[in-house]
């Protein structure tokens, strides 16, 4: 019974990996995503967004920026060397997998695939700064890139979605998890913090 419910699963993640690697494929769609999945597309926006967010902002945004690195120092080894090597699943664009008909827009990879980094990273990244900052409008900023984050990794043919699911979760889990902690520590001694933050909801 686990193992047929196993293979079901496994059968229905497939199932909507193509609808999502196929189906949904156009030209515009191609260059969009390869575009923002790669990781070194953010690095010089990243650093120069974070530099003028501390020059502004000085204290309030170094600790803000702190944290941010904080998290992704604990969800992406968390994800790596941790979770992944657990499940050992291969992605659908690894050479030992057939896919008919699958598009692998970045090429083949034999690295681990459950759950996804990225996503773990986008969206522990999000539930932090919706902490942070509890206003609608960053709620859904935040969240919105991270499940574009999420979906283009899915289209590239590089995860699977409940590799994304899961990483979702996980990385939820490790921005709570650092906000939490933060919380605790301006308890404990007060910090001054960004003015936005624990602001109206």
């Amino acid at each position: 019974m686990r193992q047929s419910m196993i293979q079901h699963l496994k059968h229905l993640d497939t199932l909507l990996f193509l609808w999502i690697n196929q189906s949904l494929s156009n030209p515009v769609f191609d260059a969009v995503f390869v575009t923002i999945t790669n990781g070194r597309f953010w690095i010089i926006p990243g650093i120069l967004g974070a530099g003028l967010f501390i020059y502004f902002k000085k204290k309030q945004a170094l600790i803000v920026v702190v944290l941010s690195l904080l998290t992704v120092s604990v969800s992406d080894p968390v994800c790596n060397r941790i979770i992944k090597p657990c499940f050992h699943r291969l992605r659908p664009c690894d050479n030992r997998v057939h896919i008919d008909n699958g598009r692998f827009l970045l090429g083949r990879k034999s690295s681990a695939s459950f759950p996804s980094s990225h996503a773990m990273n986008m969206f522990a990244q999000a539930m932090l700064f919706s902490l942070l900052y509890r206003k609608k409008k960053v709620v859904f900023i935040a969240f919105g890139f991270a499940f574009l984050i999420g979906f283009s990794r899915i289209y590239t043919g590089v995860h699977y979605p409940f590799d994304v699911l899961a990483g979702a979760f996980f990385g939820t889990l490790v921005g709570w998890m650092i906000y939490g902690l933060y919380a605790l520590a301006k308890k404990m001694k007060p910090l001054r913090p960004p003015p936005l933050l624990g602001g109206g909801r």
